[in-house]
């Protein structure tokens, strides 16, 4: 919410026609595009156009030359947008992007190809960049805004469950901030950086849930957790809080269980 609100301050003072979300590149070859300039443009170089040696270059502290990565997350202007229908559509260009496209053979067999076997020309919506006059980068924290899920459950990075344990952590630190404590099994306070398992980027004794009906960005918990102490899982909704095994069986509890924010 608030950087949405960020966004809209920066474009009405500024008078940008576009603006746009970054993150810093984990690792040379992370899959996400990179916002950069080309010939003086701006653009969005795909992770499948970028060569590995230039992907792999760094600056003089060590950080990548090419990590402001792109979350796709832009705003433009209306007048920015009437401009490229009516002046540069026709200049837009195509990327080619190799795919494992499924086919029918000579025998009437659907074959599913383990390997790229076509080309699909494909147009962005970033293509419009490199026609902007008045563009500018905003840098988030990665750990507060961005979370892609791209693979499926088998896969350990960019699926259903990194991205489940993504917002857990984040709404972890959204009671640290709000004044809130966790404790662990024996009674003792889990750290304030959130623990990590070799298989799970986030520990299973720090799940926690917030309700999106109960605060979007972690504004207004400490109502409901100042000064408090929970033990893991923890579920907050508006009329209750499911704390430690009651909020166990997906979100359910018995009455004895909800702790009514009214107490």
């Amino acid at each position: 919410f608030f950087f949405f609100v960020i966004f809209f301050l920066l474009m009405l003072s500024f008078f940008f026609s576009v603006l746009v979300q970054v993150v810093q590149k984990l690792f040379p070859t992370e899959a996400v595009g990179v916002v950069c300039q080309v010939d003086g443009r701006y653009e969005v170089v795909e992770y499948s156009e970028i060569t590995l040696q230039t992907a792999e270059r760094r600056r003089d502290d060590g950080r990548l030359m090419f990590d402001a990565g792109n979350t796709c997350n832009h705003f433009f202007t209306m007048d920015f947008l009437e401009q490229i229908v009516n002046e540069h559509e026709d200049d837009l260009l195509h990327h080619v992007a190799r795919k494992k496209i499924p086919f029918i053979n000579d025998c009437g067999e659907r074959v599913t190809p383990t390997q790229p076997n076509g080309m699909k020309m494909e147009k962005f919506v970033f293509d419009v960049f490199r026609f902007s006059q008045e563009f500018a980068v905003l840098e988030v924290m990665r750990e507060d805004e961005f979370a892609p899920l791209k693979n499926g459950p088998s896969s350990a990075k960019d699926s259903p469950g990194s991205c489940r344990a993504a917002l857990l952590n984040l709404h972890y630190r959204w009671i640290l901030a709000a004044g809130g404590h966790f404790i662990d099994a024996e009674g003792s306070r889990l750290p304030l950086i959130p623990p990590r398992r070799s298989r799970s980027p986030v520990s299973a004794e720090i799940e926690c849930e917030v309700s999106p009906l109960v605060s979007y960005s972690g504004e207004g918990l400490e109502t409901f957790v100042s000064g408090k102490t929970f033990s893991a899982p923890l579920y907050i909704d508006t009329d209750e809080i499911q704390n430690g095994s009651e909020a166990n069986g997906h979100g359910r509890s018995s009455p004895q269980a909800k702790r009514k924010f009214e107490e």
